[in-house]
């Protein structure tokens, strides 16, 4: 489709039978709709992404909640921000915002927010290449506002802040500055870059909860060119500031190593946690702490890794350690290391004694600590070769006669 004499120029327009029926749904409900921000800039670049991002001027809850319901989504609500999230059947998601001003009472803490047309709204984002609007409304369908000229740093290929204050107000856009002009091949405007870098002398991103950095983190891990964004961090010393951490060159040759073998970017931000001062109040899952934690205490059991002659010493050694761990550090160790994790993870981690506890039970061993030292040994006998499945009984009833295993 061309929208070329209402935008300016041609754009193919992406999923357009849907955006009109979002469009179509927000007129019913007595409101305007438009596409706004990300999916409006890539439109315009020709590049598509999976989710849509609807802004309408009023009654974001009920024009939601009817969207959930015509295209069988799941339907959220956050009132505080004014904003919701229709799930779809195929998992990608329609996040619903109502145009709105945003007004910060203090540096780095999340704004304050009032409902407002959408040319205020627009002058609320974070740079001028995310401030496009394209209306959905029937008979208004494909009307480009472009207030703040992203169009122009389009074409120039310039991030650029709305104004002078906007690092300040939220200094987690240093971290979408850097990442968006790295995923675009941008630059970042002059008068940006200099407010950005005075931003961090300011250390304006120490402000910053350790939950939104972590945020931006995450962001990063899923990006295509995610090293190239942690060089430039650790360029401008953005971690430094508000984490008190810099990525050391060893660190980066680490993630450099895991980024060629695996796109995963849940093992990238683990990788990345790994390396920082302190995860113990960091609000992340108990599998990525437990899982940095290893990672960084892999050193303690590398030597007797190395050492390991026996199967089943492979085993205690490594079966402590949390799974997301082990893929990683099974591509970036050295190969003799990574052969034994491999190992571990495609055959020893699956083998099991025979015998279970019920087992044990029959043969007159009551439940207790002696059950698990019992099936530990049997295992490691069986790693080890020292039984077969048949003989693991056998040796499961003389463990049991003896009062110490």
């Amino acid at each position: 489709m061309s929208i070329g004499a209402k935008a300016g120029k041609g754009i193919r327009c992406h999923n357009e039978a849907l955006l009109r029926l979002l469009g179509k749904i927000a007129h019913q409900c007595g409101t305007r709709a438009f596409l706004v921000g990300g999916p409006v800039r890539d439109m315009l670049l020709d590049r598509f992404g999976p989710d849509i991002d609807i802004a309408v001027e009023s009654k974001a809850q009920t024009v939601g909640k009817e969207i959930g319901r015509r295209v069988h989504g799941r339907f959220v609500f956050h009132s505080r921000f004014l904003t919701a999230t229709v799930t779809l059947p195929d998992s990608s998601h329609i996040d619903i915002t109502q145009t709105r001003t945003e007004t910060y009472s203090r540096p780095a803490v999340l704004p304050r927010v009032k409902p407002a047309p959408i040319e205020q709204d627009l002058f609320r984002r974070d740079f001028t290449i995310n401030a496009m609007a394209l209306e959905i409304t029937p008979f208004r369908f494909g009307y480009l506002l472009d207030p703040c000229s992203g169009q122009q740093d389009l074409k120039y290929k310039l991030v650029r802040i709305l104004h002078p204050k906007s690092f300040i107000d939220d200094p987690t856009r240093i971290f979408r500055a850097i990442r968006f002009a790295i995923r675009l091949g941008f630059g970042i405007e002059p008068q940006t870059l200099k407010l950005m870098r005075q931003s961090i002398k300011s250390s304006y991103p120490s402000l910053l909860t350790a939950e939104r950095i972590l945020y931006e983190l995450r962001l990063i891990s899923s990006e295509t060119r995610r090293l190239q964004m942690i060089e430039a961090i650790k360029r401008e010393k953005l971690t430094r500031t508000c984490l008190d951490w810099s990525p050391p060159s060893h660190f980066l040759s680490k993630l450099k190593l895991l980024s060629s073998r695996t796109r995963n970017p849940e093992l990238f931000f683990i990788l990345i946690l790994s390396n920082l001062p302190d995860t113990g109040n960091f609000p992340i899952t108990k599998q990525e702490r437990e899982s940095a934690r290893a990672i960084n205490r892999f050193h303690l059991i590398h030597s007797r890794l190395m050492r390991a002659k026996r199967l089943s010493t492979i085993y205690r050694l490594l079966h402590p350690i949390p799974e997301p761990a082990l893929q990683i550090l099974s591509r970036i160790e050295p190969r003799a290391v990574a052969r034994a994790i491999n190992l571990y993870l495609n055959r020893l981690s699956s083998i099991r004694p025979t015998v279970t506890g019920r087992e044990l039970r029959k043969l007159g061993l009551m439940p207790g600590p002696k059950y698990q030292r019992i099936l530990d040994r049997l295992l490691y006998a069986r790693l080890d070769g020292l039984i077969s499945k048949e003989k693991e009984y056998n040796m499961a009833r003389r463990l049991i006669r003896q009062k110490k295993v």
